[in-house]
């Protein structure tokens, strides 16, 4: 795997939203994708919080979180072997050689670390502080807000 979706884009091909097209478009040329714990937590409560917002109904919302279920059971979805402390201890370093140019949130700069942990080359997001971040670091970065 050395291409990794940020939740914004992982949500787009859940969701149906502005940028979903093209999320979609980039995850179909790929076998799988990585699925951290970051996903897990963040996806997944993105996904509560349009329930709670009235975006989606109760049964779009279970049906929402049992396709990434069966993304999971089905390999779609990876969970890559992550040691958190130092995906936690790389993200302090971004954020001291970045943090102040690129004005990253904590999360963002989590995922790009994780990215980077795991060996992932390739960032596919809607966040552009995200995205500056992770070219900072010499990455490629896909905005999926371009191109649609």
């Amino acid at each position: 795997m050395t291409v990794y979706f940020d939740s914004s884009a992982l949500v787009a091909v859940y969701v149906t939203e502005a940028f979903s097209a093209r999320a979609r478009r980039e995850l179909r040329k790929l076998s799988c994708v990585p699925w951290t714990l970051l996903h897990d937590l963040e996806v997944r409560n993105a996904l509560r919080l349009l329930h709670g917002r009235r975006h989606i109904d109760e049964a779009e919302l279970h049906g929402l979180l049992g396709h990434i279920d069966d993304d999971l059971q089905r390999g779609r979805l990876a969970r890559p072997v992550i040691d958190l402390t130092a995906a936690f201890r790389r993200a302090e370093e971004l954020s001291r050689k970045h943090g102040s140019k690129t004005l990253a949130r904590t999360l963002d700069v989590l995922h790009v670390a994780a990215l980077l942990e795991i060996g992932c080359e390739t960032l596919v997001s809607g966040d552009e502080r995200q995205i500056t971040l992770a070219k900072a670091e010499g990455l490629r970065a896909l905005d999926i807000r371009a191109g649609t």
